[in-house]
């Protein structure tokens, strides 16, 4: 990016003679919220402090010599060397329009170069009070974890994910979709065929009752399919895998994902199986039955995926005062507590796991489902 596409050529800088004037900036985040301290004026050139790029989420590196500054943030990266007019952002090689140098311990930049590495607009300067601003500053706040050596790296304001290899590299290679807010956190597991499944959640607002799932398959490095959905209030991890199998969802539908290939072999409408216009948690699987949940209304739903029958099994597993209990209670969200457990043969093991009505007991229901218990869309 060149000073000019951002409207930071030399003409919009004061022509001050006396070296080490004194001036003020006063800068905008893209995002919302000012900040603003002392600048110097040094041969016609306004300085600001670099810990404004720290303040957009960057980190300060020093070389062993303490003359060349890197600074890294997620999806943005830029180098300056003390006394030199040139330096970098992004790899590219740039006129910073000053030289950089220490003042009080605290290394100083060109203002124009910190517009243009945080991306913001044109640079305004107010002769009467000494003053520069600028509006639309970018930050690279974000969140990476390290996995074999691999280092991936969430921007969360873009939803941008890099990977930075043990040569320093960092590549971007996929868009999540969505900005991420708060809590953001990944999980990684190997597959027996050698792809990669990541998972990435942001678990966001107050109180924290949003959760944002991202499910990536990686294979060789690249990202060869993506998946997210939504959950509000109720929460829990999705299963993501099963025999030579790998699980995407959108909440809506489920693809079942060759391991190795990365070939979509079915793709499942889960609105039509259970009867229910929502978002759904993928709680079991295996080639002759699937188990899933909506997210509002809570009801574990077993579907036979040979017969092509579903039936929600609070009504057949649960008493009556479990009942009554299940369909009238909402808090802290509606729905049954059933979990399954395991089974044996056509048969599977439930335990109730109510904060009520909690027992020991396992509770099991028997394949097939009959295909007249098809559920339809309500």
């Amino acid at each position: 990016m060149d000073s000019s596409s951002r409207g930071c050529g030399d003409a919009v800088f004061p022509s001050i003679v006396n070296a080490g004037g004194t001036a003020y900036y006063r800068f905008s985040w893209e995002n919302g919220g000012d900040l603003s301290g002392g600048a110097i004026v040094k041969n016609g050139t306004t300085y600001v402090p670099a810990s404004i790029a720290q303040m957009a989420g960057m980190t300060l590196h020093w070389d062993k010599t303490h003359k060349r500054a890197k600074f890294e943030g997620y999806g943005k990266k830029a180098a300056v060397r003390v006394g030199s007019k040139t330096g970098f952002v992004d790899s590219h090689l740039v006129d910073v329009g000053g030289a950089p140098f220490l003042y009080e311990e605290e290394l100083y930049l060109p203002a124009q170069f910190i517009i243009q590495t945080l991306e913001g607009g044109s640079i305004r300067w107010d002769a009467q009070h000494h003053l520069v601003s600028a509006s639309g500053l970018h930050t690279y706040a974000g969140v990476s974890q390290t996995y074999a050596g691999n280092t991936y790296s969430i921007v969360k304001k873009t939803g941008d994910l890099f990977v930075m290899g043990r040569n320093g590299v960092q590549t971007k290679i996929a868009n999540l979709g969505s900005q991420l807010y708060d809590g953001v956190t990944m999980d990684f597991k190997k597959t027996p065929e050698g792809l990669l499944l990541v998972t990435i959640l942001d678990n966001y607002g107050e109180p924290h009752i949003n959760n944002h799932v991202f499910t990536l398959i990686l294979k060789n490095g690249a990202v060869i399919r993506q998946s997210d959905v939504g959950y509000w209030n109720r929460f829990t991890n999705n299963v993501t895998q099963y025999g030579n199998h790998l699980l995407l969802t959108d909440g809506k539908l489920l693809r079942i994902i060759e391991d190795g290939t990365g070939i979509v072999t079915q793709t499942l409408n889960l609105v039509k199986l259970s009867g229910e216009d929502d978002n759904y948690f993928i709680e079991g699987i295996a080639d002759d039955f699937l188990l899933i949940r909506p997210n509002n209304f809570g009801l574990l739903t077993l579907v036979d995926r040979n017969s092509g029958g579903s039936v929600k099994l609070y009504d057949k597993l649960l008493d009556a005062d479990d009942i009554e209990y299940v369909t009238t209670n909402d808090v802290p969200y509606k729905g049954d507590y059933l979990k399954y457990v395991k089974r044996n043969g056509p048969t599977l093991y439930f335990k109730n796991n109510s904060p009520m009505l909690k027992d020991d007991k396992l509770y099991s229901y028997s394949l097939p489902v009959p295909s007249g218990d098809i559920l339809t869309a309500q």
